[in-house]
């Protein structure tokens, strides 16, 4: 029998030629352009919604702190020595006064929150309360904020460096001690905290706001907002260190005020005649167009980098403004929400 060799009964395998190897690539990765907005717009509301619910719970603790001593914590709180408000005196700020509320307990008992002045803890027992007062805590992280030093720890400034309790402790390394971070930061209304305690928001120094003292409601009133710690600084959960300074350890470590544009660049500043105003005064974050807020009723919105803005002071924008200008009709509807007791209306805002 003889063997027929039939040509179409063996098929050659073939590959891809080069031309279709780059075209199926071009294409792949034609398919990744377009999905990665898409997945990068999905992690920043996972993202957001994280910090929306990290403000909404810091609220909450807010108001168990009131429901316990019958008002709000203060902004922060002022540490006199020899009965003088002074420089270089660490005082503990809202975010340690509510630790208790914040499953936090222990933590504010180890650093003494109810024994005394944060100056007087760190000096007293520093091996203790400094690496403590370091802790970094999620629930004051916002999960889109990427200026931190090791997570937990505030950057670029924002430090306790040589502070009196600390230079007084005898340290060995008191050059510069970071503490841990906070994205959230109290609003402090209308007036410049560093010349006044006296002030138009819910935290300020010494501030004793009750619940009554919501003059223009719940709603209407912003009670926490957020800081980026990547160019605005952030702040710090502690506390300050020093009550009458204006940098890196003043009152603008734990609160915010209302003249500063929300993420305000970083440069141009704002020129008072005692001090230069920038982002790190005021509210910021590293969502897209905006940052998020906390009213004192617990609802937390969005607010756009373009709600109205108009801070009013009779005497000139480049004045500290008085109690009295928070109350006059010119101001915007920014500056508005961050007044407890204006009796201004409020527009629907973004």
């Amino acid at each position: 029998m003889s063997c027929v060799f039939n040509r179409h009964s063996v098929h050659r395998r073939r590959g891809f030629t080069l031309v279709e190897l780059l075209v199926v690539i071009a294409i792949i990765g034609t398919l990744v352009a377009l999905l990665m907005p898409a997945v990068q717009s999905a992690r920043e509301a996972a993202r957001r919604m994280s910090c929306q619910n990290n403000l909404h719970n810091l609220v909450l603790a807010v108001h168990n702190y009131h429901d316990s001593l019958g008002c709000f914590p203060p902004g922060w709180i002022n540490t006199k020595v020899g009965g003088v408000i002074t420089g270089s005196a660490e005082g503990w700020g809202w975010g340690a006064l509510i630790l208790p509320f914040v499953e936090q307990k222990n933590l504010a008992e180890a650093i003494g929150v109810n024994r005394g002045s944060l100056m007087d803890q760190i000096a007293n027992n520093p091996k203790l309360v400094v690496p403590m007062i370091q802790t970094p805590l999620p629930i004051f992280m916002c999960p889109s904020d990427s200026g931190f030093n090791g997570r937990g720890q505030v950057a670029n400034g924002r430090s306790f460096d040589a502070g009196l309790g600390m230079t007084a402790a005898g340290l060995t390394t008191a050059a510069t001690t970071l503490v841990g971070v906070s994205n959230y930061i109290g609003v402090e209304g209308h007036v410049d905290g560093v010349a006044a305690n006296a002030n138009t928001g819910v935290f300020y120094g010494d501030a004793y706001v009750r619940m009554s003292d919501i003059v223009d409601g719940t709603s209407n009133t912003f009670a926490i907002g957020e800081r980026e710690s990547l160019t605005a600084l952030g702040g710090a959960w502690v506390g300050i260190r020093n009550p009458n300074g204006s940098q890196g350890g003043g009152v603008n470590v734990v609160v915010g005020q209302s003249q500063v544009k929300l993420n305000q660049p970083v440069t141009p500043s704002i020129a008072w005649n005692h001090v230069t105003l920038g982002a790190g005064d005021g509210f910021s974050s590293l969502h897209p167009n905006g940052a998020q807020f906390a009213s004192v009723d617990g609802a937390v919105r969005f607010v756009s980098n373009s709600i109205n803005h108009n801070w009013y002071a009779a005497a000139g924008p480049a004045t500290k403004g008085t109690i009295a200008d928070s109350k006059d009709s010119r101001n915007g509807v920014y500056q508005r929400l961050m007044t407890r007791n204006d009796k201004l209306t409020v527009a629907d805002f973004q």
